[in-house]
């Protein structure tokens, strides 16, 4: 149970995270690596199985570990005892742990979202909680402007990923009336997702812009925490202008520009 098998794990199954958190000062380290391995387990258990019960009670086994901590109780695993010095250390809120994990319930079966409310729900509780975590346990006291970010990079993650949960038969995109799926699967965005994808982009965008008005009223040492957002401005203003090509053109730039300006927001704090 140690710091370096979270590294490892986020190295390898988030790699934009990991990087983020290799360009931030080494003392924030260590609990946004223990934070980001958490989430990389929890995000990864409705995978895990085509079986739904499977999934179900991979869940249930963080939900349970995460209540036991709280109790005083914790399991011998590699990111679940660095985790619990961290809750410990930054006295993190047993609730947005909680409500992470029961967000992503909704990732183990095909049902898409009820509707834009219940949409921006599992990404506040995803993206929004996570970013939460990271900030308070580097001080973050006002969360105002880490809800806006976190909700922004929450759906430009999601959109960089929509053609493989399209592709596994997923449909994260609230939309009016019935989707057509058969055209999805083929890489084209009817008309009904394209004016959701557009919508949705224009208001992560502006929220985007309203966390970074805010920036000054952040203490410093807190920035580490949205630098994993580093990203987020391309896929959004990608699919904003162009909703017709969210399945087909990549929603990124180059490995050299992303570095690039990974190091610039790190050296400016610029998130």
């Amino acid at each position: 149970m140690s710091i370096d098998a979270c590294a490892e794990l986020v190295k390898a199954g988030d790699p934009d995270r990991y990087l983020s958190v290799m360009a931030a000062p080494v003392a924030a380290r260590d609990r946004l690596l223990v934070l980001y391995a958490f989430n990389l387990e929890v995000a990864r258990a409705p995978w895990a199985s085509n079986e739904e019960m499977i999934a179900e009670m991979r869940l249930q086994w963080w939900l349970d570990t995460i209540n036991e901590i709280y109790n005083g109780k914790v399991r011998h695993h590699e990111v679940v005892g660095p985790l619990a010095d961290v809750i410990a250390a930054y006295d993190l809120p047993q609730n947005l742990l909680v409500e992470l994990i029961e967000a992503r319930r909704f990732d183990i079966y095909r049902e898409g979202h009820s509707g834009l409310p219940a949409f921006d729900a599992y990404i506040d509780a995803t993206s929004g909680n996570l970013m939460r975590l990271a900030a308070m346990s580097l001080g973050a006291k006002d969360l105002t402007c880490i809800v806006d970010f976190g909700y922004g990079v929450g759906v430009a993650n999601l959109w960089r990923a929509l053609p493989a949960l399209y592709a596994a038969g997923r449909h994260p995109v609230p939309v009016n009336c019935a989707l057509d799926r058969n055209a999805v699967a083929g890489g084209e965005v009817p008309e009904n997702l394209s004016d959701a994808l557009r919508s949705i982009s224009a208001n992560a965008l502006s929220k985007v812009q309203s966390a970074r008005q805010g920036r000054k009223t952040l203490p410093k040492a807190v920035a580490p925490a949205l630098l994993s957002g580093w990203q987020v401005d391309v896929p959004l203003k990608m699919v904003a202008a162009q909703p017709r090509g969210a399945l087909r053109q990549p929603l990124e730039t180059s490995e050299f520009q992303k570095k690039l300006g990974l190091l610039w927001r790190s050296a400016t704090g610029r998130w």
